[in-house]
This record gives C-alpha cells, sequence and structure tokens, in this order.
C-alpha cells in the first residue's frame, strides 16, 4: 500500500488568496502558478490514481467549521466527511491554525479524535512564527501525547519568505523530552538540516521524517543511506504536498531511490501505516 501523508484540496479563491500573498511569491516562483487553481476532490482522486496512492492524507485548519467557512476554506469536519464519502482512500489531518488560542486547540483536536479516519494534528510555525517548542503548543503536544495522537511539526527553512528560526529542528529536543510518549514527525524534510536530524532520529525513537514538499531527487545521500540502514528503516514517511508537488511526480522521484525493497516499502507506506494504523483499521 502507497500512503501519501499529506495532499491538500483546495477552494480556488482561498488557493488564489493564498498565492497571492507577497511572502507566497517565492514559492509560486519555484513550484508554479498551478498552485492557484485549487484541486477538488476529483482531480486529487484522478492524481492519486494516475501515481498509484492508494491513500492519502487530507489537511484541515483545527479551526472550528464556523471559522473555516467564513474564511472561504474547509473544515476538518468536511474531509472526514470526503473520507466517509471514499472509503479506504483518505485519512484526515488538522494543522494548528491559530496557536494563541491553545485551550480552544485542544478541545478541537479532542473532539476531532473521536473520529477513526483522523489520525495526525500538524504545527506549521511558519505562518505565525511561533518557535516549535513554544509553549503555547504545549497543551497540544500534551494532548496528542495522551490521545496517542502524531504531531507533524514542519522543520527546516521554509519556502515562503518569512523567517526560519521557528522551524529549527534543534527545537525539537525541547518537544522530544519534554513529551517521551509523543510521536513526532518532522516535515517538509528539514533541508539544511539532514546531518542534524539523522542524529536526532537515532537518538529519538519517536521521531520520524517526512519528504512533503521536497522531491526525494534532491535528498541528502546521507538520509539515503540512513533511511535502509537498520536504525532507519520505516523512520521516513513519503509525502507530497498534492498539488505543491504532484503525486505522480513525487512518486516516481521516490522511486528512484536507491533503496532495498524493504526500505522502499517502508518508506512508501510501510511506515505510514504502522502510524495511522487505527485510521486504516476503521477503512480511512
Amino acid at each position: 500500500m502507497i500512503i501519501d501523508a499529506w495532499v491538500n484540496i483546495f477552494p480556488e479563491a482561498f488557493a488564489q488568496r493564498w498565492a497571492a500573498k507577497d511572502e507566497q511569491r517565492g514559492v509560486v516562483q519555484m513550484f508554479g502558478p498551478d498552485l492557484a487553481k485549487g484541486p477538488t476532490v476529483e482531480s486529487l482522486l484522478a492524481g492519486m490514481d494516475e501515481a498509484g496512492v492508494q491513500v492519502g492524507v487530507l489537511t484541515a485548519g483545527l479551526s472550528d467549521p464556523e471559522r473555516a467557512h467564513r474564511r472561504g476554506g474547509f473544515a476538518a469536519e468536511d474531509f472526514l466527511a470526503i473520507a466517509e464519502e471514499h472509503p479506504g482512500r483518505f485519512l484526515v489531518s488538522a494543522a494548528v491554525d491559530r496557536a494563541a488560542k491553545p485551550t480552544a486547540n485542544v478541545r478541537r483536536l479532542r473532539e476531532l479524535a473521536q473520529h477513526p479516519s483522523f489520525v495526525l494534528a500538524r504545527v506549521t510555525p511558519l505562518v505565525e512564527q511561533y518557535d516549535l517548542s513554544d509553549r503555547l503548543y504545549y497543551p497540544l503536544y500534551s494532548a496528542c501525547e495522551e490521545l496517542g495522537v502524531p504531531v507533524s511539526i514542519n522543520v527546516g527553512v521554509p519556502g515562503p519568505q518569512v523567517r526560519s528560526r521557528c522551524q529549527d529542528p534543534v527545537l525539537l529536543e525541547d518537544v522530544l523530552i519534554d513529551f517521551p510518549g509523543l510521536t513526532v514527525i518532522g516535515a517538509h524534510m528539514g533541508h539544511p538540516y539532514e546531518a542534524l536530524l539523522i542524529q536526532y532520529m537515532l537518538k529519538w525513537p519517536q521521531l520520524h521524517l517526512m519528504t512533503s514538499a521536497y522531491l526525494a531527487t534532491y535528498m541528502d545521500p546521507a538520509m539515503v543511506t540512513f533511511m535502509d540502514s537498520s536504525r532507519g528503516r520505516g523512520r521516513l514517511l513519503f509525502a507530497s504536498d498534492h498539488p505543491v508537488i504532484p503525486a505522480k511526480k513525487a512518486l516516481d522521484a521516490a522511486r528512484e531511490l536507491s533503496l532495498s525493497s524493504e526500505g522502499m516499502e517502508l518508506f512508501l507506506g510501510g511506515a505510514a501505516a504502522r502510524l495511522f494504523a487505527s485510521g486504516l483499521a476503521a477503512g480511512g
């Protein structure tokens, strides 16, 4: 089974507003103007089918439906409904979009975690510019640890023209120490800190990494070696961040990596299947 750990659906108007922001200029130049088109459920499924991806993890904001719809976006409940309409194809995640509302974030997490298709919380520090180890996130981390919900945290230099220090992966160590039972997945590959992240994954067994928005063609050779080692197999998850990188383009590049059959199977789906087992068992 191939699992794409980060896929997106946006209303076109929402995508256009996002792409028009000054700080996104470099991202649009890098990945192309199609980012502003806003993928639909149908186009996403078509892209997944073309690539050979069986399951995609949809990403919504953590805010309540009223706020999400008022801003012109989708709520997690919308994606949970899509997962029900397309059994076995989608799991659902939600990203913190109001870090300064930690109590509300925990309440929302607990609500969503009751749904079997909800498998992942996300923290994207670049958006609000709070350090990934900021205490505003700690109630969410604590709730995720309690509930057994993994958390994805963007690490490394972000594409948008914003400050990067909030995503310095050295800050992960505070989170890993303070929440020893929390499964953490570094998102967007953490470039250019791959050497540090390898050492952290050797040190912290609950730390993983996903390739979202990062083409495998450009992966650090040391990371490729690590992910096929006895201590590195099953620590990296395939993710495209479709449509930032189309699922087929991302998967074609991933399949070109020099990995053993076991290492490739774990990378393309095995590791994600283990981390998201409850959602998959419920039928996605």
